[in-house]
């Protein structure tokens, strides 16, 4: 009776089992993918081969539904898919085993999409990279043809650590590791639970394939793959291997990338339903948000403090000791400076009275030092002196070594404050510009002086030969022009009489601001006191046919400004129009210009349309500047 009632449970369970396998086997599985809060990025599995829209996927986050659902297949992103096959290369392996393992590596190659990527490490003492990540067919036919170099050892947790590396360097976003081996791990450096932890961590699945063997332990990999989210399977010889891969890889491709922007506030429990139209099973699972910014990526809503940038920027650390060391080097020399200057005093005081004298502080004493040391360092090159004249002629009081100094200052503080505000070398190199600009500033204000002078002289002239019709000589009717003559005639032509009465020959002294002022009509004045002091001759009427000629040239220059001014106006325009553009479509879309500021390939192309803008700059600047 009992063997009776034994058959029908039997049957009755084993029906029950496969209903549930069936179950299982049709419903779709979700996990998480990596993606920094408040993005959420997670893969969903399917049963079967389907082609799905953001319109068939439905997000539930707590139950209230999410909009904005973005949802990729497999082959649709080479950024977003990616496989590593981790192939035991141990002495184990060798003969029908490896050659059954690269024939599966090859079968699950020809499973992928065109953009999921392909990465194989082989590993046994140690691992290596037998292929980076790439989506190249032919790169990837290439490398499983050959049979990796067998070895002592099996660091299976090793393997897994560099198949990690290699895709947080990829930065792929749904990743997944396939590890194959005949036997339990041993001599790897890390343990199972920091590889799984470290699996957990970056959102990578771990799928492992045992090969049965003599010495055969299954426990390795049974643990790793439960832990790391992933699956185990079994092939009980190396042609089942083939079968087994076959199967992973169509199901790699019939997954799906579903990325949302979530708005649920930091260190709440989430739980998340994604339904699929069309399949009645729900997939679910949960996540935990961030309480506070990870990975340098900070949740919604959260900015980081300035002040807490401030303090943690390695520049503020250097900062901070040079300041240090001004205060025990200001420190140092106030009490030496002090005890010297006190010791002095009071012997001089025990003989004649001294009036109390102010006292010099010790930041204008190291100042000078610091001053006068730039300047024995750059009073040697040539650059100096014309650095020197330039400032004079700009009418700028301030020293030239301070100049020097505090344009240094304020280069080094540009190029922190811009690494402290925007976290990026190649803006902060934007502070190398401050010397340029202090540079063309002071180029502004000479050329506007001597601007000013060229369009006076006419007037000048006008007024010296009056001067010379009325019974003066050159040098006196000069003295005239001086005394109604603004700025900066009045200051030039003061030097030359200065120079005359010192005995310099007046077309020297003139020659002198000739060069000082770069003017070709004060040339033309300075050739008419040679030739009037060697061999006479009605100067004023000499004067009147410079002065004439003077103008004549200012207007020609004028009209050629008139001329050029649309060619100046395009030079700008083409100029900027780059720059804005890039700066528009960076703050309306970052992840439309991201290439160009994170791969090396896009910052090569900015170096070089940078570069191509500043060339084609000065060429339209060549074109349009016509000396006159």
């Amino acid at each position: 009776m009992r063997r009776l009632l034994a058959l029908p449970l039997a049957a009755l369970a084993v029906a029950m089992a496969c209903a549930a396998a069936a179950t299982a086997g049709t419903s779709p599985r979700i996990t998480e993918a990596r993606a920094p809060f408040p993005q959420r990025a997670f893969v969903l599995s399917l049963p079967t081969a389907m082609r799905l829209s953001a319109g068939q996927v439905r997000v539930l986050e707590n139950g209230k539904p999410v909009s904005g659902v973005n949802v990729i297949p497999a082959g649709g992103s080479a950024e977003q898919f990616g496989v590593v096959l981790l192939i035991d290369a141990s002495n184990s392996m060798r003969g029908e085993a490896i050659d059954g393992a690269m024939a599966a590596a090859r079968a699950f190659a020809t499973k992928r999409t065109d953009l999921e990527q392909l990465a194989v490490v082989a590993f046994n003492d140690n691992a290596q990279v037998v292929l980076p990540f790439t989506s190249d067919g032919t790169a990837i036919d290439s490398a499983l043809k050959e049979t990796p170099h067998l070895a002592y050892g099996t660091h299976i947790y090793d393997g897994v650590e560099t198949a990690l590396r290699l895709i947080a360097n990829a930065k792929i976003r749904a990743a997944s590791i396939v590890v194959l081996s005949d036997g339990a791990d041993t001599g790897s450096h890390a343990s199972e639970a920091v590889a799984a932890a470290a699996a957990n961590r970056e959102h990578v699945r771990i799928y492992t394939v045992g090969l049965r063997s003599a010495g055969f332990d299954p426990t390795t990999l049974q643990k790793l793959a439960a832990d790391a989210g992933g699956q185990y399977s079994l092939a009980t010889s190396p042609a089942q291997l083939r079968e087994i891969y076959a199967a992973l890889g169509a199901k790699f491709a019939r997954e799906y990338v579903i990325s949302y922007h979530s708005s649920v506030g930091p260190g709440q429990r989430v739980g998340v339903a994604v339904q699929v139209k069309g399949v009645p099973a729900v997939a679910s699972t949960g996540y935990v948000t961030p309480s506070v910014p990870t990975n340098g990526h900070a949740p919604s809503g959260y900015h980081e403090p300035f002040w807490r940038k401030l303090w943690s920027s390695s520049l503020t650390m250097i900062v901070i000791a040079f300041i240090e060391a001004s205060l025990v080097a200001l420190a140092v020399m106030a009490m030496m400076g002090s005890r010297r200057q006190g010791t002095l005093r009071k012997r001089m005081a025990q003989f004649v009275s001294i009036p109390e004298a102010e006292e010099e502080r010790p930041t204008a004493v190291l100042s000078d030092r610091v001053e006068d040391g730039t300047e024995k360092i750059l009073g040697r090159t040539q650059w100096w002196g014309r650095f020197m004249d330039e400032l004079e002629l700009a009418g700028i009081t301030w020293s030239p070594r301070r100049i020097v100094l505090f344009t240094f200052i304020g280069t080094f503080f540009s190029i922190w404050f811009l690494s402290l505000i925007f976290s990026s070398k190649v803006i902060a190199l934007l502070g190398l510009s401050v010397p340029f600009v202090v540079r063309g500033y002071i180029k502004r204000r000479v050329s506007r002086k001597r601007g000013q002078l060229a369009e006076q002289l006419p007037d000048n002239l006008q007024v010296l030969a009056s001067a010379m019709r009325a019974g003066h000589s050159f040098i006196g009717a000069l003295s005239v022009v001086v005394d109604d003559a603004p700025e900066p005639s009045r200051s030039e032509f003061r030097r030359v009489i200065a120079d005359e009465q010192l005995g310099v020959p007046l077309e020297d002294a003139l020659h002198v601001v000739v060069e000082r002022m770069e003017s070709r009509e004060l040339e033309q004045v300075a050739l008419v006191a040679a030739v009037q002091r060697n061999s006479g001759g009605n100067t004023a009427e000499v004067l009147d046919r410079v002065t004439e000629t003077i103008r004549e040239r200012f207007e020609l220059r004028r009209m050629v400004k008139t001329l050029t001014a649309q060619g100046r106006l395009s030079r700008w325009i083409v100029s900027l129009l780059p720059v804005f553009l890039l700066t528009v479509i960076t703050l309306i879309n970052p992840g439309y210009m991201h290439v160009l500021f994170a791969s090396t390939g896009g910052r090569v192309a900015l170096v070089f349309a940078a570069l191509m803008v500043i060339a084609g700059s000065f060429v339209i600047k060549r074109i349009v500047n016509i000396r006159v």
